[in-house]
């Protein structure tokens, strides 16, 4: 039976269940519009190694408190596709930044629920006339939801459970097919209330956002565009 409830970060019980009832759910791809960080170093230094562990969610919270407090990171050049800092901007599969307003949106949606590390953001040439950007936001990996109804749903090498178990050499996997009109069905128990999740897919992941967050974030420039709108079972 699927839990409708999760605690958050402080220890408190989080009830998903009270929350407003999701409509739609989207499977995110990178967006072309912005939001790809080109290059781009920390100061002090991060070793790439740990930023892998921190977008894959391998460090404990012990090493994450042993992180430096607030580090710099200094882009050094501009953004692929606009002029300004994107509201969300990185990469898919390594680390993601926010700027404080799509936090605060996640915060509000969720509280609790999401992990944030603040950065001080800077760039070696001028973004929309500054090189000094503020406060924004590594986020951490958001909670991984093993949602996907794979009976159902499409993958690149074809469509449910027969195809998914020819996959990873027999041992079952797939990817989500992108084709425009496929199909891909979550189960609604399981994310009811959530915003902002990784569906499970064999070992790998999707980023995955309900309806309300999408609403509020159209309009920004990000590196997240939806690619897949499920059916909820």
């Amino acid at each position: 039976m699927a839990s409708r409830s999760e605690t958050n970060r402080t220890g408190e019980v989080i009830n998903l269940a009270g929350r407003r009832p999701i409509k739609d759910a989207y499977v995110l791809r990178k967006s072309q519009v912005g939001g790809t960080l080109k290059g781009f170093h920390f100061d002090p230094e991060m070793p790439t190694s740990l930023q892998a562990g921190l977008s894959l969610d391998l460090l404990s919270a012990t090493e994450i408190d042993a992180l430096p407090l607030r580090p710099r990171l200094i882009v050094r050049s501009p953004f692929g596709g606009t002029t300004e800092i994107p509201a969300v901007f990185g990469s898919l599969t390594m680390l993601i930044f926010l700027a404080p307003r799509i936090r605060n949106l996640l915060e509000g949606l969720e509280p609790g629920v999401h992990r944030f590390l603040p950065i001080d953001l800077h760039s070696t040439v001028e973004i929309a006339g500054r090189t000094e950007h503020g406060e924004h936001y590594i986020l951490l990996p958001p909670p991984l939801v093993d949602c996907l109804v794979i009976a159902e749903t499409d993958f690149t090498k074809g469509y449910g459970i027969e195809v998914w178990m020819r996959g990873n050499g027999g041992k079952g996997g797939g990817t989500l097919s992108s084709t425009e009109g496929k199909r891909c069905t979550l189960r609604r128990s399981e994310i009811e209330g959530r915003h902002l999740w990784r569906t499970k897919v064999g070992e790998r992941f999707e980023y995955t956002c309900s309806d309300r967050f999408w609403e509020a974030v159209r309009d920004e420039v990000m590196i997240w565009a939806p690619r897949t709108r499920c059916i909820l079972k």
